[in-house]
């Protein structure tokens, strides 16, 4: 009883942990695109960049500064988090919700200054870039996201094999840029593509759930194969195999996952097998029908 106690207490603390995370990304996230970006003028990429030309045009019409961008961020992602609730998971959607929301709340509380407070343009781009990237990145790593192209390629992921994330949000921003290119100078369009690239720099090296990884583990345990599918949800491959020394019989099993899973995936074999022998490939590149999971 008192050791699945524990488990219950870990579990939550973990959960919680998860959660601060995603809040504290969408802190970060905002820092880089209020402090940063916007008073250069400059969009950020997907949804966040969407809203921003919105605001802009309505900004135009009425001739006067809106405050609107948080409030039409969160309008735009309203469908799509129905999406995440009914096409993808409970969990991934709430930890969704609150990205999004913390995003928008911090986007209205962070003050945004009236003068770029670098003055070097590419300076400020390349900056702002890099922390709005590593707030996402947060984001991401606790297992939510900040709305937008993520839940559509998430969730276009799960019935089509050849999509991805990254390749919604790249179709995508071509298409925003485009069409900011069309209300604003070619130099903003140029600066804000810099943006995007430093914030996707450095969202990839936070967000180790893009790096696939090839696990194979020998063992001479009957079942482990079928305790990984069931516990992680990933497929495993696996054939028999002889110790050359030895010549004892043994189960040979390979599964490919992501950087994150890492250490639930050797927390799962050491569980059940203290003994096992694991062997990890990192970097690796995957085709076919593996899913990627935030």
């Amino acid at each position: 009883m008192k050791k699945g106690r524990l488990t219950r207490d870990a579990l939550v603390e973990n959960i919680v942990f998860k959660y601060f995370l995603v809040i504290l990304g969408g802190f970060v996230y905002s820092v880089g695109a209020n402090i940063f970006v916007r008073p250069l003028g400059l969009y950020n990429a997907g949804f966040v960049g969407l809203a921003q030309l919105v605001e802009y045009i309505l900004e135009k019409i009425v001739g006067r500064p809106t405050n609107l961008y948080s409030v039409i961020y969160i309008m735009f992602n309203v469908p799509l988090l129905i999406l995440a609730f009914k096409g993808i998971n409970r969990r991934f959607f709430i930890r969704t919700l609150l990205g999004v929301g913390s995003i928008a709340l911090f986007g209205i509380i962070l003050p945004r200054p009236g003068a770029p407070i670098i003055e070097n343009i590419l300076t400020a781009s390349i900056i702002g870039g890099m922390i709005t990237g590593a707030g996402t990145g947060l984001v991401l790593l606790a297992g939510g996201s900040s709305g937008g192209t993520d839940i559509i390629g998430v969730y276009l992921s799960k019935i089509r094999p050849t999509a991805s994330v990254g390749k919604v949000s790249v179709v995508f921003n071509i298409v925003l840029y485009t069409a900011i290119l069309f209300v604003n100078d070619p130099e903003v369009v140029v600066y804000s593509v810099i943006v995007m690239v430093a914030s996707s720099m450095t969202l990839d090296r936070i967000h180790y759930q893009n790096i696939s990884a090839r696990c194979m583990i020998f063992t001479k345990m009957d079942g482990l194969d079928k305790q990984i599918m069931e516990k992680t949800y990933r497929g495993v491959t696996e054939w028999e195999g002889k110790g050359a020394y030895t010549g004892d019989r043994e189960h040979i099993l390979v599964s490919c996952i992501n950087k994150y899973e890492e250490r639930e995936f050797m927390e799962i074999v050491n569980s059940l097998d203290p003994h096992a022998f694991v062997i990890i490939d990192e970097n690796i590149k995957v085709k076919g029908n593996f899913l990627k999971k935030l």
